[in-house]
């Protein structure tokens, strides 16, 4: 059987020449439809990132329009990763994931963060500080491309945490 990836499957399906997208697929959503560059950095250990992701998700205070989901991860993500942020977390935990997740509104503003990352002692932050420095170059409902830098080192329950990162992605349904 000759491998097909997530973008051929889609492009077969859209055709009417596959059933099913995922099906062709290993389950792993295409590294080349999100790329991710920059880094984390949690008490004092840093991570390059590589993958970004991105979904359109409900609104959070404007139920009538959606919000977008980016997630940027040092490794590749498959669908139920994607789909369930227990299943993150669980990856996390086990030292198999290190992402920053930021949720951008209809208007391109950043509303909320959160990290999933061990490297954190106790709980991880989540929320976002007005002095971190989004830059947005695309967003409109098919792709997402811009930058999030922390302004400075921040503490969260003895924890520091820091992040510069770059993404592009097609945004998901």
């Amino acid at each position: 059987m000759i491998p097909i990836t997530r973008r051929t499957a889609l492009i077969l399906a859209a055709a009417g020449l596959v059933a099913t997208a995922l099906s062709a697929t290993d389950g792993k959503a295409d590294p080349a439809d999100g790329k991710a560059e920059g880094t984390l950095t949690v008490n004092g250990k840093t991570t390059k990132v590589a993958y970004a992701y991105a979904r359109s998700v409900p609104g959070f205070f404007d139920k009538n329009t959606n919000d977008t989901q980016v997630i940027v991860s040092d490794v590749p993500l498959d669908e139920k990763a994607l789909s369930d942020e227990f299943a993150r977390n669980d990856l996390a935990t086990e030292g198999k994931l290190h992402a920053f997740e930021i949720t951008i509104d209809a208007t391109g503003t950043p509303i909320s963060t959160a990290w999933r990352d061990n490297g954190f002692k106790g709980p991880m932050p989540s929320g976002l500080s007005s002095a971190d420095v989004f830059t947005k170059k695309v967003l409109d409902g098919k792709f997402v491309e811009g930058g999030y830098k922390s302004a400075e080192a921040a503490e969260f329950f003895g924890n520091t945490y820091a992040f510069d990162v770059t993404f592009r992605a097609a945004i998901t349904q």
